[in-house]
């Protein structure tokens, strides 16, 4: 039966968006016959496992999700095609540096790219924004691209890099000015000020940060810049092609801060990178376009859902509160149903009841708020209509003659 890949969709020039998906793809490539597996242009909400790649193999009745459980669902399941081009077979040693390097890229690689294309506002804005809104259906793009920023975001957090963000930076400003005129402090207003700037004013946050952004992704490059990567196995070679890919994307990126490291000190990695991939995709930079991608994104066993359904869903995990308990209600939910599709029964949940009835109830508390506001307040005068009394006098002359005393007279 043929696999089926959901990935993240092509931008950039890349087959993906998303480094995972990438590397996901090539593996596929390399070890299975086009006849074996499809690829779906999808996102995370429509898989039950909330997360891509996402692996449907129909032989297993399974869902597999993230790029190492992939290999090892492959490896251990592997379809008539399937032969993994790694040559001469890796030893424990090369197997388990290959291991080490992978957890590597995904640990500490992830939040360089998610600085890059995510946190700082200006490469967000210009180039990754309107990639993924060309990559999502309508009206998907109103609401999953901010999850996934906040979500990449939270992954960089801990480099200390948020001034990247300058809507962030700018929100912050805003609170504490609003804090010093409640406090009774003056503030003068920005256009007030004059004088010359210096350079620090006019320098955008990745310049003024370049140094430390330079320091962070040298301790990411050293260390796989000096991997011999063409020794390891062909899923370690999968991942550094996805991960590296990614961090020397400049068409279209305003501050290159990351591609212009990368490619101007490792330029080995470079083209170490570029070779395994015409290997992987063939000569011609678009040589992924070739693989068996899926127009149509299929509605899977039941498991995918409407574009209705999917925006529904993000707008409910938007709701302050709300918003975290819908997520986990949901992804029970969906786990549930993947364990039942593997034939495995499942307790009752009485979950979908209870949020059932807090939502007639919001319902209802809103009806009846809209009810009691139409209502006239307490104590207002109470007003009486009546039907008008038919007159003449609307009709100009004619009507105040006829409606004169006239014919009383006669």
């Amino acid at each position: 039966m043929t696999l089926q890949l959901y990935v993240w969709g092509p931008a950039f020039g890349l087959p993906s968006i998303d480094a995972e998906c990438i590397a996901a793809i090539a593996y596929l490539a390399q070890t299975t016959s086009k006849a074996d597996y499809q690829l779906i242009q999808s996102s995370p909400s429509a898989v039950p496992t909330h997360h891509l790649p996402a692996l449907h193999d129909p032989s297993t009745r399974t869902w597999i999700s993230g790029y190492t459980s992939i290999v090892r669902h492959l490896q251990s399941h592997p379809p008539p095609s399937f032969h993994d081009a790694t040559f001469p077979p890796p030893t424990p040693t090369i197997q388990a540096d290959s291991k080490a390097y992978i957890t590597f890229l995904s640990t500490n690689a992830t939040p360089l790219i998610a600085l890059y294309l995510y946190v700082s506002s200006a490469n967000w804005a210009a180039s990754t924004r309107p990639a993924y809104s060309k990559i999502l259906p309508i009206p998907l793009p109103w609401i999953e691209p901010a999850q996934l920023r906040q979500t990449m975001s939270a992954r960089a957090e801990h480099l200390g890099m948020s001034s990247l963000d300058t809507d962030v930076e700018t929100e912050k400003e805003e609170q504490e000015a609003a804090a010093a005129r409640r406090a009774g402090w003056i503030s003068i207003p920005a256009s007030l000020t004059t004088g010359p700037k210096n350079v620090g004013e006019v320098m955008a946050p990745e310049e003024k940060r370049r140094i430390r952004l330079d320091s962070l992704a040298s301790e990411v490059l050293d260390v796989i810049g000096e991997v011999e990567w063409a020794t390891l196995t062909l899923g370690a070679r999968c991942a550094v092609l996805g991960w590296v890919s990614l961090m020397v994307v400049d068409e279209g990126v305003p501050k290159r801060w990351l591609a212009e490291v990368t490619r101007q000190r490792y330029s080995s990695l470079v083209e170490f990178v570029q070779d395994f991939s015409s290997d992987a995709f063939g000569p011609s930079p678009s040589g992924w376009e070739s693989l068996p991608w899926v127009k149509d994104e299929p509605n899977t066993h039941g498991f995918g859902l409407g574009l209705q359904q999917r925006l529904a869903h993000g707008v409910m995990y938007e709701i302050p509160w709300v918003g975290e308990a819908w997520r986990r209600w949901w992804a029970g939910r969906r786990r549930r149903e993947v364990l039942e599709y593997k034939g495995i029964k499942q307790a009752p949940s009485w979950d979908g009841v209870i949020f059932t009835g807090l939502g007639i109830t919001a319902l209802t508390i809103g009806a009846a708020i809209w009810y009691w506001r139409t209502l006239p307040r307490f104590g207002a005068p109470v007003q009486r209509w009546e039907n008008p009394v038919f007159a003449l006098g609307g009709l100009g002359a004619v009507g105040a003659f006829l409606s004169s005393n006239v014919f009383d007279e006669l």
